[in-house]
């Protein structure tokens, strides 16, 4: 039988681009995934801000969310555009509810068959009820000196 020379080429010429494509496609998704826990996290974290703070700032919770928003997304989203968040209270402003969107900028792959055409948006969003932390901290703790008062 007789070997053909250039076997090894061919086979390269057909495996080393998908795999190029694959390792690039892992690296997306890790964006993505990334991208996605960073703002899920985000997003509670100003619900939780917008709540605790609703002494202070009373039924407007969208001051509080945009005056933090800056500070709390920092520069952690490589990768992606910049979020944004619609934030909608209810109840009153008893709960709170945060909501945002971001996009992956995938320009990587360039018009490779596998890249997303409009390219991968992620969404997040969490809620937090104004429980009014500090005056019940504030009534505990006077309920505990009273009945210390009375034991003394």
């Amino acid at each position: 039988m007789r070997k053909y020379k250039g076997y090894m080429t061919l086979e390269a010429a057909l495996i080393v681009p998908m795999v190029i494509c694959v390792i690039t496609l892992l690296i997306l998704f890790s964006y993505y995934l990334y991208g996605r826990c960073i703002l899920s996290q985000d997003s509670y974290i100003l619900a939780f801000r917008a709540s605790v703070d609703a002494d202070r700032y009373g039924s407007n919770p969208e001051s509080t969310v945009l005056s933090k928003r800056d500070r709390v997304f920092g520069k952690k989203y490589f990768g992606s555009t910049k979020p944004v968040i619609h934030v909608d209270s209810r109840d009153g402003g008893k709960e709170i509810r945060v909501s945002a969107s971001a996009r992956i900028r995938a320009g990587a792959m360039g018009n490779y068959f596998l890249k997303p055409r409009s390219g991968w948006e992620f969404k997040a969003g969490h809620k937090a009820k104004c429980l009014g932390q500090v005056k019940h901290i504030r009534k505990i703790t006077r309920l505990k000196d009273i009945g210390q008062r009375m034991v003394d």
